[in-house]
């Protein structure tokens, strides 16, 4: 990871509704882009619920932050294509210049998703890049099948996100079998029970994941994806910004920069 890596902050983090089964969002992002920038995040990974009527809209087309991925939920099936189209107007508005997606899971659609997936990726310019987050509950969450995947449809275009501080005994594989095309890592601490954490509690595994990073050649960027306190009874916005701050001044110091 030579020079300086590039740290987003993830809208989703502060979304106390981002596993509801309505997620009606409940942060006005447009009110802490000042926020982030002045923080020294270096963009915004903005989830796709986010995108708020136009007074939110306008907010965000003017930030002074870079919304650097958008974070889309797309499906690939067959029924969503106006969903996929409309991710595409909105990140256009916004210039997002990467893209975040899941494939489904249904291995009956393989070659439906993997046709759903090129036509999207048709309606974005070159200069776009989209992510593949390879997601535990998707086809593609082992290397081997995203490898298979993405040998059939092209790699042109894309990128690959992992999870390092939760694949700590895979990610050297997945670095083995993508290389380079890994750009980009979502970050969250958990516990052995499973509870979300400051990256302060582990920092043998944080130290561990960033050497495997690096000994691969790791050029990409990271969103600190969800912090200590999300999910929890009480789980507040300014709480999570503070334990998030934390998170990411202990990354900075770990990377150096």
């Amino acid at each position: 990871m030579a020079g300086m890596a590039e740290i987003y902050i993830g809208t989703v983090l502060l979304e106390k509704n981002r596993w509801a089964e309505k997620k009606t969002p409940t942060l006005r992002v447009g009110e802490w882009l000042g926020r982030f920038k002045a923080d020294g995040f270096d963009g915004v990974e903005l989830w796709a619920n986010h995108g708020g009527g136009p007074e939110e809209m306008a907010l965000m087309e003017a930030s002074p932050i870079p919304i650097s991925i958008f974070n889309s939920y797309v499906s690939f099936s067959d029924t969503g294509e106006m969903e996929r189209s409309h991710a595409v107007s909105v990140s256009r508005r916004l210039n997002a210049p990467r893209i975040k997606y899941n494939v489904g899971n249904d291995p009956t659609l393989w070659k439906t998703y993997m046709e759903n997936l090129q036509a999207w990726r048709a309606e974005f310019s070159d200069a776009v890049t989209l992510l593949c987050e390879c997601h535990p509950g998707t086809l593609l969450e082992e290397a081997a099948e995203a490898r298979r995947f993405f040998d059939e449809m092209g790699m042109q275009g894309h990128g690959i996100i992992v999870h390092p501080f939760n694949q700590l005994d895979t990610l050297g594989g997945w670095f083995k079998t993508f290389g380079p095309s890994i750009s980009h890592a979502h970050l969250q601490m958990r516990d052995d029970d499973g509870r979300i954490v400051r990256f302060d509690r582990h920092p043998r595994k944080v130290r561990e994941a960033l050497r495997i990073m690096k000994d691969h050649g790791f050029q990409g960027s990271f969103t600190l994806e969800f912090t200590e306190g999300t999910g929890q009874p009480d789980e507040s916005i300014e709480g999570l910004y503070e334990n998030a701050l934390c998170d990411f001044s202990f990354l900075k110091g770990m990377l150096g920069n």
